[in-house]
């Protein structure tokens, strides 16, 4: 799923300005955080671990997709 969100965002990042996709990133990362809290809270065992997991995955990958898309749009 990390690998996934990368990719989009990477994608993302061709398309708009770099204010834009970090806009975008920290958005995203806040719905993030607020699904690994509920995974935590709301959800409990091991069940939330999983959901918790795969959200911190897509957290990790959003962040290396926008950091690399910025990177190279910067390079051309």
């Amino acid at each position: 799923m990390g690998i996934i969100a990368a990719v989009i965002i990477f994608f993302i990042s061709r398309k708009v300005s770099k204010k834009v996709l970090f806009f975008i990133a920290v958005i995203l990362s806040i719905i993030c955080f607020g699904i690994v809290i509920y995974s935590i809270i709301g959800v409990g065992g091991w069940d939330g671990m999983g959901i918790g997991f795969v959200t911190i995955t897509v957290f990790i990958g959003i962040w290396i997709g926008a950091i690399i898309g910025a990177i190279l749009k910067k390079r051309l």
